[in-house]
C-alpha cells in the first residue's frame, strides 16, 4: 500500500510499504481522510519524542474492511472514526476514569503507525461508528472537535460570558462556534494572519485583532468591559498570549491553556494577582470520553467543518502540507 512515512526527522516521503496485518482484537480501516495536525509538523520536525519511522496521522475516519476474531460491535462496512489514544485499562489512572494520564499510554499516528496511508490497524474499542451520511473528511474532524469539547467542560461557561479567544487556527475558530452555541456574549478573536481573522468574524466572532499591531488590554478595556472578559481560551501556544490573558482577565475569570507552548518554556507571572482577583487558570489534555459528543456537533452541523477544511490532499501532496509550504490553509486532510 501508499503511505507517507518518517525515516526521521525532517525525512518523509510516500512509499511503498506492507498492508498492515491484524492482531484478534484489532480492525483493518480503509483509511476515508486523515486531518494534518500540528502534532504531525512536530514530529516531521523532530519536536515530538517518537520512534522512527513512523506513518503519522491521528485524525481519522475510513471504512472497516476487516475485524479480528475478539471484535465485538464492529463489523465489516461499518464507517468510523477513532480515538487515536489507546489506554492500558489497567494503570492507576485508567482505573479512577482518566485514562488521558494512563502510565502505559500509546496513540495511533505517534507510538503505532496512523492514517497518512490508504489503511491502518486500530484496536476496536477505540473504534467510533459514524452516522452514515457523515463524509470522511467531516468524521476525521471528531477528534479534534471531542479536544475541544474537554477543554469546554474543563472551563465551564455559562450563557451570557464574554470571551477572548487567542490563535484563529482550526481550534480556535471552531471554538467560536461551540461557545457561541453554547450562549457565549460577546467573541473576542486574537490572530496575526488577515485571512484567519476575516474567517473569525465569517465563522461568528464579534471582533477580530490582530495582538501584534493593537494592544489586547486596551482593546478589550475599550470594546467589551474596562473589567476585562469571562473567560479566555488561549489556542495558540504563544507564551505572549498567555501573558495577554492575564491582563484580559477579569476578577473571577477564567484562563484555559489550550494550545501547546514549548515543552521547556518558562513564564513569569504574579501570583498576587491570580489570588487577589479569583483567577482560574486551567490545562486542558485530550479527548476523555467526548468522541460520541463530537461527532453529534458536526452531524448537527454546529460546527460548520466545510468552512474549516480549505484543502484535501493526496498522499503526494502531504510533504508540502506537513512544511508548511501551502497558502492561506485553515485545516487541511489527506484523502489517500
Amino acid at each position: 500500500m501508499k503511505a507517507f512515512v518518517i525515516r526521521a526527522p525532517h525525512q518523509g516521503a510516500v512509499e511503498d510499504v506492507p498492508k498492515p496485518k491484524i492482531e484478534d482484537n484489532e480492525v483493518l480501516l480503509k483509511v476515508g481522510a486523515c486531518g494534518i495536525c500540528a502534532t504531525d509538523r512536530h514530529i516531521f520536525e523532530g519536536k515530538f519524542p517518537v520512534s522512527y519511522p513512523l506513518i503519522p496521522g491521528h485524525e481519522l475516519a475510513g471504512e472497516v474492511v476487516e475485524v479480528g476474531p475478539k471484535v465485538r460491535g464492529i463489523s465489516v462496512g461499518d464507517r468510523v472514526t477513532i480515538d487515536p489514544n489507546i489506554p492500558c485499562n489497567s494503570c492507576y489512572f485508567c482505573r479512577i476514569g482518566r485514562k488521558h494520564f494512563c502510565e502505559n499510554w500509546e496513540a495511533i499516528g505517534v507510538t503505532r503507525d496512523g492514517g497518512y496511508a490508504e489503511y491502518v490497524r486500530v484496536p476496536y474499542h477505540v473504534v467510533y461508528r459514524m452516522p452514515s451520511d457523515m463524509p470522511f473528511e467531516i468524521g476525521a474532524l471528531t477528534e479534534p472537535v471531542a479536544c475541544i469539547l474537554h477543554g469546554i467542560d474543563v472551563i465551564e461557561p455559562v450563557m451570557g460570558v464574554d470571551v477572548a479567544i487567542f490563535g484563529m487556527g482550526p481550534i480556535g475558530l471552531m471554538f467560536i462556534q461551540l461557545l457561541r452555541h453554547m450562549g457565549a456574549s460577546r467573541i473576542v478573536a486574537f490572530e496575526p494572519v488577515e485571512f484567519r481573522r476575516e474567517m473569525a468574524l465569517r465563522i461568528g466572532a464579534d471582533y477580530a485583532v490582530d495582538p501584534l499591531t493593537e494592544n489586547p488590554e486596551e482593546f478589550v478595556k475599550e470594546h467589551i468591559s474596562r473589567y476585562g472578559v469571562d473567560v479566555v481560551v488561549e489556542a495558540s501556544g504563544s507564551l505572549r498570549a498567555i501573558k495577554d490573558s492575564l491582563r484580559i482577565v477579569k476578577p473571577t475569570g477564567r484562563i484555559l491553556l489550550f494550545g501547546v507552548p514549548p515543552k521547556d518554556a518558562i513564564l513569569e507571572i504574579k501570583p498576587f494577582d491570580i489570588y487577589r482577583n479569583e483567577i482560574t487558570i486551567a490545562g486542558s489534555f485530550t479527548n476523555p470520553y467526548t468522541m460520541y459528543r463530537a461527532m453529534e456537533v458536526l452531524h448537527e452541523r454546529i460546527v460548520t467543518a466545510e468552512w474549516i477544511i480549505t484543502h484535501k490532499l493526496s498522499l503526494d501532496e502531504v510533504i508540502r502540507a506537513i512544511k508548511g509550504e501551502l497558502k492561506d490553509v485553515i485545516k487541511a486532510v489527506v484523502v489517500p
